[in-house]
């Protein structure tokens, strides 16, 4: 994530909360449900926010740990009661083979593309063998910094296709088990659950 979308997200956090507490309330669950299905006990939250997915997989029985960029982000996890760590996409401090499930939801269409390879590879690397990774997008083709969801200081965002994910995610080692997509607004969101080989 880019330094200047970490500064909105640390002055616009609580906007960002109050916007978007309510997501899995207003959109199909299907995907998260599914993943709690799939995935074992020990979950990673790879760019958490404020805790509002940690949240729902923790009274879904999950250990889950929260990671985020954001210091302003960890501090609203951590008010929820839940292990937070602040921490970028492109080196995560745990060791190799730690989880059982990754969950990174709209957090890695913060990347930008030429440098998306560094967050996968990761990812990758603290995910067990057979592990089961969610991963949220959003459906597009451009990349630029924009103005949305209630924050109107700019954060970038990678907009993707389909095929283009399961590409990417492919090079890492991972298969797709689960595809859907819902559109909550102008745009269509792409959700993805892959299984690392």
């Amino acid at each position: 994530m880019d330094k200047q979308t970490i500064d909105t997200y640390n002055k616009m956090a609580k906007e960002y909360d109050d916007e978007t507490v309510g997501f899995w309330e207003r959109f199909p669950r299907t995907f998260l449900n599914k993943f709690i299905e799939l995935s074992g006990k020990k979950i990673i939250d790879v760019g958490s926010g404020p805790g509002r997915d940690g949240l729902l997989l923790q009274q879904a029985g999950k250990d889950v740990i929260c990671v985020d960029a954001s210091e302003a982000m960890v501090r609203l996890s951590s008010e929820r009661g839940l292990s937070s760590v602040l921490a970028g996409f492109d080196n995560l401090p745990f060791e190799s083979e730690s989880f059982d499930g990754v969950w990174s939801y709209t957090a890695l269409l913060h990347t930008p593309k030429k440098s998306i390879n560094i967050p996968l590879k990761e990812i990758s690397r603290v995910l067990k063998s057979s592990g089961i990774f969610a991963l949220g997008l959003i459906e597009g083709d451009t990349e630029e910094y924009k103005e949305s969801s209630g924050v109107d200081m700019p954060r970038w965002f990678s907009f993707y296709q389909k095929d283009e994910v399961i590409d990417l995610c492919k090079e890492h080692g991972f298969e797709l088990v689960y595809y859907k997509t819902f559109k909550p607004r102008s745009k269509n969101y792409l959700n993805f659950i892959f299984r690392k080989k």
